[in-house]
């Protein structure tokens, strides 16, 4: 069953839209823990033994999984019997465009950078990719798994990402149920001029935690009491308004109005275009 992780809005100018998040996918992966010989206690880092309480040797060590009954122990010659190819090769099995992959399926992103002896091979796959707007999808075996990849290429290099496996992306039947509400032409109208309002060039760099940054400053200034502790945030539950009322109220903002006006398409002939305003 779906778990609810998270419920506030999002809010679209004056518009403030109540929403909850469920988690799209979870990690499926088998969980192997390191136990000493002697009294099968689950080793802790650094290599250390909670039951005998001793610092433990690399002899001393074995994989293994948990039951109920019991702990089934795992060789490291059994692991290497299991292991396949793609614990050192990725190898290209298709490629497709990167508008097919749904982004919910990315779980993680890597650099990728050739050795010495790869540089021109790395490059040329790089640049094959990147002028036929290609992906390249494969497989690799990384921390006790084997992943789906996508290898996609940017301006200096590739990046590898790894993606959910189907089975673990959650179906979520209120989502895959959800049927749009009516909508009013007006109503389209302005959510259209209002999102043309807030159009730019994407910045990151712009973008900063600021909870992380408060809860750095709160922590310091319990250790340095010449440091002032952070202004408490004052909490906020947007008013959920009609939604024509809504948006036309974030329109009325000058900047957005402006921005809106200029984005809006014009008119062939002047009259025309009179008569529609």
């Amino acid at each position: 069953m779906a778990v609810k992780t998270w419920k506030g809005f999002v809010t679209f100018g004056m518009l403030s839209i109540p929403v909850y998040l469920n988690t799209c996918a979870r990690d499926k992966r088998i969980d192997m823990h390191t136990y000493h010989v002697a009294c099968d206690g689950q080793v802790k880092m650094p290599k250390y033994c909670p039951i005998c309480q001793v610092q433990l040797q690399a002899s001393e060590i074995y994989k293994g999984y948990e039951t109920g009954t019991g702990i089934v122990k795992i060789t490291e010659a059994e692991l290497d019997g299991i292991t396949p190819e793609t614990g050192h090769i990725v190898e290209i099995s298709e490629c497709v465009k990167w508008d097919q992959l749904d982004p919910s399926l990315l779980a993680e992103s890597f650099y990728i950078l050739p050795d010495t002896a790869g540089a021109k091979g790395y490059s040329l796959l790089t640049k094959v990719l990147r002028d036929s707007g290609l992906v390249a999808i494969g497989q690799l075996t990384k921390n006790g798994r084997e992943h789906v990849v996508v290898l996609r290429p940017k301006a200096t290099g590739l990046m590898l990402h790894f993606l959910w496996y189907e089975s673990e992306v959650n179906r979520v039947p209120e989502f895959e149920s959800f049927e749009s509400a009516a909508l009013t032409t007006t109503e389209i109208k302005l959510g259209t001029q209002l999102a043309q309002s807030l159009v730019s060039d994407f910045d990151h760099a712009k973008f900063e935690d600021g909870y992380a940054m408060r809860l750095t400053t709160l922590i310091s200034s319990k250790l340095d009491k010449t440091i002032q502790p952070p202004t408490p945030v004052k909490a906020m539950t947007p008013a959920v308004m009609d939604i024509s009322s809504a948006l036309q109220a974030s329109l009325a903002n000058p900047k957005r109005k402006a921005a809106a006006e200029e984005a809006a398409p014009k008119g062939k002939a002047k009259g025309k275009g009179k008569k529609a305003a």
